[in-house]
Formats: C-alpha cells, structure tokens, sequence
C-alpha cells in the first residue's frame, strides 16, 4: 500500500488503505502533500474475534468440527480517519485516526 501511496503523493490529498481487522498507527504526511494511512481498521463488534463471537471459534479450534460463526454484538468499534485538506493547494494539513468504542445504544 505505501507504494500507492508514495506513486500518488502529490496528485491527490489523501491514500487511507483498509483491513477488517486491525488498524496501523503510520498516519503520515507524505513528502508532497498526500495523507496516508495503511490501514484504517475494522468498523463492527469490538468483542470477539474477528467480529464474531468467541466461543463457536474457540470450539473449533478444540474439536475441529465445523460450526456457524455468529457475529458478535455490542460493543462495535468505529475505525477510521479524518483528514484536513488545504482548499486553495489540495495538500494534506493533517490526518488523526479514529477508534472510538460504542456501547449499546439499548443499554
């Protein structure tokens, strides 16, 4: 991804890649201008494994048996980032990421 990046650094403000799983920590400016971030992270349940709930996938892990992976509910986590764009130039100002924990909203 770093190298789409570095390939569009000038041409446009922001190249935030994204993973389902886990968000980096290498927001950056890059030399001339572009936002970048490898990997924005997952938006859905926080609590689990990837999203799913645990115990089915710990049970497959101990028996091999195949099983149903139901997702997982609250809390979800939001992923993501916010760049601030230069108007007049296009070039990044700066870039934060964001995860943020939200619990359920019924409780």
């Amino acid at each position: 991804k770093i190298s789409t990046g570095y390939n569009l650094d000038g041409l446009v403000s922001a190249v935030i890649g994204t993973h389902t799983h886990v968000q980096t920590a290498d927001e950056t400016i890059l030399e001339h201008g572009t936002a970048y971030l490898t990997d924005a992270g997952m938006c859905g349940p926080a609590v689990g494994v990837l999203g799913r709930e645990r115990e089915p996938i710990i049970q497959r892990f101990r028996t091999s048996m195949p099983a149903k992976f139901p997702v997982a509910n609250w809390p979800v986590r939001l992923c993501g980032a916010v760049v601030q764009v230069d108007e007049a130039t296009g070039r990044a100002l700066n870039i934060a990421r964001i995860s943020k924990i939200v619990e359920n909203p019924a409780s």
